[in-house]
């Protein structure tokens, strides 16, 4: 059974990381690359986000009884076949579970440019994420 109230913590934790998130999005590139603490506090924001995501998706596919999960990349994938969200967005959303492991085990490789271009261009793949579970958990 899906304890609502967990994946509720995590939705409210993940608006709040969006919105936090929002500050830095209209930075200037070169403003952003230049300020250290920006770029730590947009990662680790990055980083909290896709955790949370990935969060709520395991605690849901656990309660349905998929268990054929061996790591982040399945979660997304298995929300979309099992049709938690749309086949398309688990697709377009996958690779969030590799670019979490970037910025948690291999930061020092991490691409600045990447890393803006997904805050100025991808905040909303959250939103959008949010969105989809709420629907689910309203059936």
């Amino acid at each position: 059974m899906i304890d609502k109230e967990i994946v509720f913590q995590h939705i409210n934790e993940l608006e709040n990381i969006i919105k936090q998130l929002e500050h830095y999005k209209n930075i200037s590139f070169t403003d952003f690359k230049s300020q250290l603490t920006t770029i730590w506090a947009v990662e680790h924001g990055l980083q909290l986000a896709i955790q949370n995501l990935i969060d709520i998706g395991g605690h849901i596919l656990a309660a349905i009884g998929e268990n054929n999960i061996n790591n982040y990349t399945d979660i997304l994938q298995k929300l979309g076949e099992n049709e938690i969200i749309p086949k398309d967005f688990s697709d377009k959303i996958t690779g969030m579970a590799g670019f979490r492991n970037i910025l948690v085990h291999e930061y020092i490789k991490a691409d600045i440019q990447y890393v803006y271009n997904v805050l100025t261009g991808n905040i909303s793949d959250f939103t959008q994420f949010i969105a989809y579970i709420k629907k689910y958990l309203s059936y």
